[in-house]
């Protein structure tokens, strides 16, 4: 019967469409440049391995580029990167200022500029604050003596360095800088988290929304 069997042909096209149609895959996390990153599962928590290191948000909207001095005042989102050598975002990812990390939309989709909250979960998760910042560090490229260096987390955070609200860098190899999503109390200035080759602790502060940090992304909750 030919009604019969153009049906049949209606619902396996149907089916076959339907089959095609994948949602997201947001297990590899990919930016707004296609850089991809690898991920690691530490507690309940799935972090991306390594500093981020897009130039656009994950709408497609490109971001800032400021240097030097043009860093001075920024008030809508941009990047730099150490000393404006772009060789430096290659390895320590890009430095951001804070209206970059609160658009919302800086990490992959399916992902997050990691929060205080993340961080705090974090570190309690490796024991504490005091001990903490050893299992973040990687064993490499930081200047000696990398205090407690264990990278027992699989993160590896690098000695990123950071760009002063007045455009000069400071750090590199020494220290590392990282934004929150989150902002501090008074609404002028955002929590970040830093680390020290001196030191194997996890420190913490607010700091003006004018610094350039690096950022690290976790996976959104299912």
């Amino acid at each position: 019967m030919k009604i019969r069997k153009y049906i049949v042909l209606i619902i396996s096209a149907s089916l076959a469409l339907t089959a095609c149609k994948k949602e997201p895959d947001y297990s590899v996390p990919v930016d707004g440049d296609g850089n991809k990153y690898a991920t690691v599962v530490i507690g309940s928590q799935v972090w991306m391995v390594g500093e981020l290191r897009t130039t656009t948000l994950n709408d497609g909207t490109p971001l800032k580029q400021l240097k030097g001095a043009d860093w001075k005042a920024p008030t809508s989102p941009a990047y730099c990167y150490y000393n404006d050598d772009e060789s430096n975002g290659a390895v320590y990812g890009a430095l951001y200022n804070f209206a970059a990390v609160n658009t919302g939309q800086l990490a992959p989709k399916g992902w997050h500029v990691a929060t205080h909250e993340d961080w705090n979960k974090l570190a309690a998760y490796l024991g504490g604050l005091s001990q903490a910042g050893g299992k973040l560090k990687a064993t490499h490229t930081w200047l000696s003596p990398n205090e407690g260096a264990t990278n027992e987390s699989g993160l590896a955070l690098l000695p990123t360095g950071y760009r002063d609200a007045d455009g000069t860098c400071e750090g590199i190899g020494k220290v590392g800088y990282w934004w929150t999503a989150t902002i501090a109390p008074g609404g002028d200035q955002a929590w970040m988290r830093t680390l020290s080759n001196i030191s194997a602790k996890l420190d913490g502060n607010s700091s003006a929304f004018t610094l350039g940090f690096a950022v690290l992304c976790v996976k959104d909750d299912l």
